[in-house]
Parts: structure tokens; sequence; C-alpha cells
């Protein structure tokens, strides 16, 4: 059951960071969060294969909707819900980066394939929105940071972080399937990143946890639905897009997944790069990936014989 190894762990990740904390203050004083980022992308390059793969129109077609709704629509909603809802600026930005990140590396994959729909076509979104954000996310985190602060970030800095921690590795992974002529991998290793993401988690909690009981009531309500308000709002815009491209069923299925998704573990990386104070900014990226997590698994079950 690969679908409830991730959510599990994610519980036991913050179950450890409050009870044995210096674990994970360890990983994140040690530069272990970007170790573990760059053996997520070294994995996920290993398993991607070249074949299989026909380049052709709709493919084409799939993959600049996705990402004109996953890397460009998605900050400035973002945006808008921090306009609309009266954020503090370290929350303000989580929600903002979180919107700007790319996909998960391995849920939305994962829950394609529970839902019946086209695995191919998610892991082929998946990796190539990760690699077309190294350039996408420092132009949209200026622009909607700016308008929401104003917070100015680095952006050649964060460029040549993401190269370091996204490309690099991936270029290597996949390199040394091809050069190790393995056509098949076991699909075990999908718990390899899963375990480094249990391990972000573990990490960013055990460092950030006062920031958490810093909080009151009314704003983890406000947490709670703006990320509910993203994530529905992308599910939707994904799945009208699905409609008005004529997608067969199980390609809207990983469209809607895939592109409504967001990925932890940059999100993380991110947020060490802004200069300014970004506190219980990982709070809210937290909880939109339990989010995402919590309400895609129970939809792909609904969806497993219905169409999007």
């Amino acid at each position: 059951m690969r679908q409830f190894f991730l959510p599990v762990g994610l519980l036991f990740a913050i179950f450890f960071a409050v009870l044995l904390p210096a674990g994970g203050i360890f990983i994140s004083e040690n530069n272990g969060l970007k170790i573990l980022v760059f053996i997520i992308f070294l994995v996920s390059g290993f398993q991607t294969g070249g074949k299989g793969i026909a380049l052709g129109r709709r493919l084409v077609l799939v993959f600049l909707t996705a990402a004109a709704i996953s890397l460009f629509l998605s900050p400035l909603l973002g945006l808008l819900i921090t306009r609309i809802i009266p954020f503090p600026q370290a929350l303000a930005i989580g929600l903002i980066v979180i919107a700007a990140v790319p996909p998960t590396l391995s849920s939305g994959i994962i829950i394609t394939e529970v839902s019946r729909g086209n695995a191919v076509l998610a892991l082929i979104l998946t990796v190539s929105l990760n690699l077309l954000a190294i350039f996408t996310m420092p132009f949209m985190l200026d622009l909607c940071l700016k308008a929401a602060g104003p917070i100015d970030i680095d952006q050649n800095r964060l460029f040549v972080k993401m190269l370091f921690l996204v490309l690099l590795p991936f270029a290597i992974g996949k390199t040394t399937r091809t050069l190790s002529g393995i056509n098949r991998i076991s699909p075990n290793w999908s718990y390899v990143n899963s375990s480094c993401v249990i391990l972000v988690v573990y990490g960013s909690f055990a460092v950030s946890k006062n920031g958490f009981s810093g909080l009151g009531v009314a704003e983890y309500a406000m947490i709670l639905g703006s990320v509910a308000l993203l994530h529905f709002l992308l599910l939707a815009i994904n799945a009208q897009a699905g409609k008005i491209l004529h997608l067969p069923v199980a390609d809207r299925k990983a469209l809607v997944f895939v592109a409504s998704q967001k990925t932890l573990p940059i999100s993380v990386a991110v947020l060490t790069s802004i200069s300014v104070d970004t506190g219980s900014a990982v709070i809210v990226c937290l909880m939109f990936h339990f989010f995402q997590l919590f309400v895609d698994s129970f939809l792909a079950v609904w969806l497993m014989k219905r169409p999007v």
C-alpha cells in the first residue's frame, strides 16, 4: 500500500519532531535538507526511462497547459488569496512559495495510479514541470513576493540553487540509468523518495515547532481555509482544462492530480533562500502538503471508476 506510506510517515515525523527534536535540528543545521532534496532528484532521474514516451501534439498541449496552470497561474492565485485574507507576512510568504513550486515527485504519480489514470503521463508531467520550475520559480516568486511584501529575493542565487539541487542530481540519475542499460526498475525506489520527504518534514518541523505553538486557533483556521481554497481551485481548473482539451479520462486524471499538487522539499529549500524571517511560513507548506494528500487520496478512490 504505497499510497499510505508517505502520509503515515509524515505523522510519525511530526510525532518525533515534537518528542525528539534533536535529530531533526541536526539534519537542518548540517545541510541535511539540501542533501535530502539532492537524493530525491537523483532517484527521480534514475527512475525516469526514455522508452515508451511518444512526443506528439497532444502531449505537448497537455504539458503547456499543466505548466501554465501549475507554474504561472498557481502563484498568482496564491498572491490573490493573500490579498483577500488578512495574512501576517510570514504566512503570506508560505502560501506564495508553496503555490509557486512544482508538483510532488511521488504522491501525484501514485495517486494517479490509484485512480486508474495515465501513470506514464503523470510521470512525464512530474519530471518536466520540476525541471521547468528551475527557470520559472525565481521570476514568479520575485514577482509575487514583491507584490505581497514587498519582499526581495535573490533570483540568481535561487536559480543556481535549483540547478544544483534539481537539475544536477536528476541528470546524474538519468545518465546512470542510461549507462547501466536497465529497462525496468523496482517500484520500491519510490520508498526512497518518500523517506526523504519524511525526513525533510522531520527536520523542518523540529526547528520550527515553536512557531506552531505560537499560532492561535484563528491563524490555523486562516491557514486551513487558504490552502483548501488554493488546492480546490487548482483541482477545478485542471479538471476543466482537461475537458476543454477533450483528453481521455485517464489523461485527465493525470493532469488533475499532478498539476494540482505541490512539492514540500523544494518549498522548504526555497524558504531557506529568502532573507527575511520566514518563521511560520513552513507551517503553511506542511498544512498544504497534508491537505493535498488527504483530499486527493479520497478523490482518487472515488474516481477509480468515474470520469473527471
